[in-house]
């Protein structure tokens, strides 16, 4: 991953911001973290069971649930009853994931895991290897250098809804909550962004797609009706990184038409 055009003025950064950084890259680090993903095999409801050439098992799923069935020592389960029902008839196992959302699953080999996603009426199992050059070669994400003139400052009203939105996959729509709308001004002009989540702000700008990443995220904190937001601590989602994420994209109103020269630059996009 390039490190090229990084932080070039800390002299005038808060302590803070410096402080997010280090936690940014440590998290980005963590062995199973994003920068692990390594691939993303969808199970086909369709289908009976089937094995994928970097997975152990064979994968179905019967009455609405996932189930894996393998030899041996092939695979080590990480979840436990009641989010998993395991049985065994000498060095059969079997085991049928009984919750609904996504979770940490099983792992094999040189401590490859498998999560178990759930996306728009499909199941996904994603692998993520602490060995993936992405990982194993990363030092820190570029960005801009810190640029006090955008933090803002706005009011928001609050406007519980769900929005629905697209995603990194082109099939995959998703429904986000949405607390409401924020007010700011950006380069003179007023705009509107819908909220996500509890006080996210997921949006493009007139840098996206070529200095940064196609679109950017960022948490707002809210007081009262009083919103802030420090476009300095903008970051990528994992689709930026890897070409196995499913994240969502920003709401259709969400486009700045402006340069947020802030937060996190563009990265490479790889499959490993």
């Amino acid at each position: 991953m390039s490190t090229t055009d990084q932080i070039t003025d800390h002299g005038t950064a808060p302590s803070s911001w410096s402080d997010f950084r280090s936690r940014r890259h440590r998290s980005l680090a963590d062995p199973h973290g994003i920068l692990a993903q390594v691939g993303l095999h969808w199970v086909d409801p369709e289908q009976a069971a089937r094995s994928f050439d970097d997975v152990p098992g064979s994968w179905e799923i019967a009455g609405n649930q996932l189930t894996v069935t393998w030899q041996g020592e092939e695979l080590e389960l990480l979840a436990s009853s009641p989010e998993v029902e395991e049985t065994r008839e000498g060095e059969l196992h079997r085991a049928t994931i009984t919750t609904p959302g996504d979770m940490r699953v099983a792992r094999y080999g040189a401590d490859v895991q498998i999560d178990v996603i759930r996306r728009g009426g499909r199941t996904g199992l994603r692998l993520l290897d602490p060995a993936a050059p992405r990982r194993t070669t990363f030092s820190e994400v570029p960005t801009y250098p810190y640029d006090p003139g955008l933090v803002l400052t706005g009011t928001w009203t609050a406007r519980p809804t769900e929005v629905t939105v697209g995603s990194a996959l082109p099939w995959l729509e998703q429904r986000l909550p949405s607390p409401g709308v924020a007010s700011l001004e950006i380069g003179g002009k007023r705009v509107q962004l819908v909220l996500t989540g509890d006080a996210n702000v997921l949006f493009t700008d007139e840098t996206s797609g070529t200095t940064s990443a196609d679109w950017r995220v960022v948490t707002a904190e809210l007081d009262g009706d009083t919103i802030t937001v420090d476009f300095n601590r903008a970051v990528n989602f994992p689709a930026a990184f890897s070409a196995w994420a499913t994240c969502p994209r920003p709401p259709a109103a969400n486009h700045l038409a402006a340069a947020i020269r802030a937060g996190e630059k563009r990265v490479t996009r790889t499959e490993r």
